[in-house]
């Protein structure tokens, strides 16, 4: 069955996505999957003043919004995973983020007491939902969501489903580095898709491990991704929502694995935990998750069922 490959490689969401599909009819799939993507960056991006998620955010402490199903939904499930006080991941995150504004020009170390009101902000239990009418309220002034650590994944997850509905058997999405694969690889001897995890100890992209995936997704989370330096101290933009600070860890990289990207979004962040034994223990009792993290001291450790 030599069905023909189309790929295509295109900017958005501040990052490079890459779209392959082994099918007849790929080069409109591609096209589909461009305007879903860039449907989603308008609506569910913070970057955008007019988009879904700007609306409820500026609405913070007034009325609640309504938003999309699809919106409505994945806030749902992100607010779940954040009111679990015993992991770092935490959509209602936003003002702490903007205090730092790691990633940009003009971060920064910010105050003891601009970090102690941001705190009072970035508590997820006062995210008020709605099933009925998909209302999102934020229950109290400067509270803000920020979907930024599980939005790509939701996104690729969703681009695979159209694909695999219009009969792709074989292809992957990469969003900056999250990697969902479709089917086996008709191209690699051992048919997966063979995706490299990068050394986070190296600048040079060095690879450490091979990970072959066939329909599995894979995602990264790592303390050199961004970052800035300020009196000889390196701050990482994996902040600890008990603290205001960058979490404290001997974790330099964690990647997962699992069926949905959006679960590998979830834990990639949430087993950012303080030491590599904790974060081991918490991500071998998951269902259907597993885990390469790479320690501060370059030891490559792996949950019980990871293989390779």
């Amino acid at each position: 069955m030599s069905t023909n490959k189309y790929s295509a490689r295109f900017q958005m969401m501040g990052t490079f996505i890459d779209v392959v599909v082994y099918h007849s009819n790929g080069e409109q799939l591609i096209r589909e999957a461009y305007a879903q993507l860039a449907d989603y960056a308008v609506r569910f991006t913070v970057n955008q003043p007019d988009s879904e998620l700007m609306r409820v955010n500026q609405h913070a402490g007034i009325a609640p919004v309504g938003v999309a199903q699809d919106l409505f939904g994945l806030v749902k499930l992100a607010k779940q995973h954040s009111e679990d006080t015993r992991n770092p991941f935490n959509i209602a995150v936003g003002p702490l983020v903007k205090a730092w504004r790691i990633g940009f020009k003009d971060a920064r170390v910010p105050s003891q007491k601009i970090i102690a009101e941001k705190l009072s902000l970035v508590d997820p239990t006062k995210i008020i939902l709605n099933e009925d009418d998909h209302l999102v309220f934020l229950s109290q002034k400067g509270m803000e969501i920020d979907l930024g650590a599980i939005a790509k994944g939701y996104f690729a997850d969703q681009v695979k489903n159209k694909l695999v509905e219009a009969g792709v058997q074989s292809g992957f999405i990469s969003l900056g580095g999250n990697v969902l694969t479709i089917g086996h690889s008709p191209d690699n001897s051992n048919k997966a898709w063979n995706v490299g995890i990068q050394n986070p100890l190296s600048d040079r992209g060095d690879v450490l491990r091979v990970v072959p995936l066939q329909g599995m997704s894979m995602v990264t989370s790592g303390i050199n991704e961004r970052f800035f330096e300020s009196n000889g101290q390196r701050y990482h933009h994996l902040l600890d929502a008990q603290t205001g600070m960058p979490i404290s860890t001997d974790i330099a990289s964690l990647t997962i694995i699992s069926q949905q990207s959006v679960d590998g979004e979830i834990w990639s962040t949430a087993g950012f935990l303080p030491s590599v034994e904790s974060a081991l223990t918490y991500l071998n009792a998951q269902a259907g998750i597993e885990a390469v993290i790479v320690s501060k001291q370059g030891r490559v450790n792996v949950t019980r069922g990871f293989q390779m």
